[in-house]
């Protein structure tokens, strides 16, 4: 629901600050006034393309501003929390545009694309004008709005599993031919690696204990000489000998008396640390040797290994998982016969069981087709179209490369059955019902969707969107008028609805009365939008009328409207 709403620089609007209230809301005023510029101001929450002439002259840039709050359990929390935007129980949403045409947007100050914008605000914010019918205008979403009105999401929900469990055997299936008919190919280079690999004879670790050969090997003649030095000085008097001597002396001096405790503790410790290095130096000595045709081998092992490592993974554990996954690859091909066998016939199976369930699923839809039709038919006659004709059209969804045959027809399935629909429609006695995208005018369409709505009404449990309806009172006046306010007021019991009204019967079942209005200020036209009550609003409905000057016969019709029981 839409609680406050600021538009600043937006065409003649230099700053408006709206605070809106639940039920139905009707705006008013005289044509050129400013309406439509609200109306645009809300599209541009909604994402719609930002154009630079709407910034107002001498202006820098244009902003527009809602708070709107979220109903309980709100697919736009899901969303929110996708896009990375903080959620609580609010939505604050803002558009700026400049006067260069740089458009930038922001949902709980978190900046967003229009792509996210109309994503946020599908199921909040829903405009039912001339050209924003998109509902109703795009053929591909008349089948699902068919499935709403009729109440079949859950039988839908039970085809779309069905479809998901064929899919995913057949796509299972469709895997293992192309494995059966690559089989032997695939066999071949299976064998090759594996040959490869095993004629290698790898050990893990391996590459790893040749390179520390290989480094021994290399600098043979250093390390020997390096070696001899460390041995030197480690049997001279300044080795181990001759730390073993000092540290009995330093020994003796401290049972003397004299403080060389700690000097005979630490000569100790230097001797061990000594004879501890010169093991390690011995170790050492034992494995240098000049042996060049032993670097040769081990050079070339080496080769051989980093070769397999490169080929296969980077390492020889990975060479080793890679044999091992090879070996599970070349069993499951040896055993792809059998098992295509099984999941034919499982597949089989449950397309039989999804072509039943769609087949279902469409004797209900086209069931539901004309009972939503008779309904809505009802809701049109109350609006002032009795003679319309309005049908969905159910056709299998034809294809020469379907995946399914059904009743000698190649058909294309999907998650939502077999079936392709479009809504056909007709508002003249006589004439064939054609494309309602194509034939509808924007008032007609604004009536199909209040239409749709009345019918939604009970069915979707708890609202909480906020409705714009503009020029859905076209070409209406007299008792149709009455009974479209009526309609309004119906819906706005579960959803908050804004209508831009040229009619009286209209505005006076409002639950909210805002006027707009245009003014010179400074020199300069202005927009003005103002709550209106109490005289103010019996003036606004006797300018509505017609009666200028206000005539007491005006307003005592005025204030009939406005009290009529169910206007309130």
């Amino acid at each position: 629901m839409l609680h406050e709403l600021v538009v600043q620089n937006l065409g003649i609007i230099d700053r408006v600050e709206l605070t809106l209230p639940a039920g139905l809301v009707a705006v008013t005023g005289e044509t050129g006034a400013g309406k439509s510029l609200l109306v645009h101001s809300l599209k541009l929450l909604q994402g719609e393309r930002a154009d630079a002439e709407l910034v107002r002259a001498g202006c820098d840039r244009l902003l527009v501003q809602a708070r709107l709050g979220l109903p309980p359990n709100s697919r736009v929390r899901e969303l929110g929390a996708e896009l990375g935007i903080p959620m609580g129980d609010e939505l604050v949403l803002r558009r700026e545009v400049t006067a260069a045409g740089r458009s930038r947007a922001w949902v709980n100050d978190a900046p967003v694309s229009a792509g996210a914008l109309q994503r946020l605000t599908a199921q909040l914010l829903v405009i039912h004008g001339q050209h924003d019918q998109r509902s109703l205008a795009d053929p591909a979403r008349h089948l699902e709005l068919v499935d709403l009105l009729g109440g079949l999401e859950e039988q839908k929900a039970t085809v779309a599993d069905a479809f998901a469990a064929w899919r995913e055997v057949r796509d299972k299936l469709n895997r293992h031919r192309r494995a059966l008919a690559a089989r032997q190919e695939r066999l071949d280079l299976i064998d090759l690696h594996c040959r490869e690999i095993d004629q290698a004879r790898v050990v893990a670790g391996e590459d790893e204990a040749l390179r520390e050969e290989r480094a021994l090997l290399r600098h043979a003649e250093r390390i020997g000489e390096l070696v001899q030095g460390v041995r030197a000085a480690l049997g001279g008097e300044g080795g181990g000998a001759g730390l073993a001597r000092a540290a009995r002396a330093a020994a003796e001096l401290a049972s003397l008396g004299l403080p060389t405790q700690e000097a005979a503790a630490d000569l100790e410790q230097a001797r061990l640390l000594a004879e501890e290095a010169e093991r390690v130096i011995e170790a050492l000595a034992s494995k240098v040797r000049h042996d060049p045709a032993r670097l040769d081998a081990v050079e070339a092992r080496l080769a051989t290994l980093e070769r397999l490592a490169r080929k296969y993974g980077g390492s020889l554990a990975a060479v080793l998982e890679e044999r091992a996954r090879l070996a599970r690859e070349r069993e499951e091909l040896e055993g792809v016969e059998d098992e295509i066998q099984q999941l034919s016939h499982r597949e089989a199976q449950l397309a039989q069981e999804f072509v039943s369930r769609a087949g279902a699923l469409s004797r209900r839809r086209a069931v539901a087709a004309r009972e939503v039709a008779a309904r809505m038919r009802e809701v049109l006659a109350r609006l002032g179209m009795p003679a319309v004709t309005l049908e969905l059209r159910l056709t299998p969804r034809l294809a020469e490369d379907g995946e399914l045959e059904v009743d000698g027809h190649r058909l294309r399935p999907a998650a939502d059955g077999l079936d392709e629909g479009e809504l056909l429609f007709s508002a003249n006695p006589g004439e064939e019902p054609r494309s309602l995208a194509r034939i509808a005018s924007g008032g007609e369409l604004s009536r199909l969707h209040l239409a749709m709505r009345t019918v939604l009404r009970d069915r979707l449990g708890e609202g909480g969107a906020t409705l714009l309806f503009d020029e859905v009172d076209a070409g209406i006046g007299g008792r149709v008028a009455d009974e479209l306010g009526r309609l309004l007021a119906q819906v706005a019991q579960r959803d908050q609805v804004l209508v831009v009204t040229h009619l009286p019967q209209v505005a006076a079942r409002a639950s909210a009365h805002l006027a707009v209005s245009k003014v010179t200020e400074g020199g300069r036209t202005v927009t003005r939008v103002s709550p209106v009550e109490g005289e103010e609003r019996v003036a606004e409905l006797v300018r509505m009328l017609g009666g200028h000057p206000a005539t007491p016969a005006a307003r005592r019709h005025a204030e009939e409207l406005l009290c009529t029981p169910s206007s309130r």
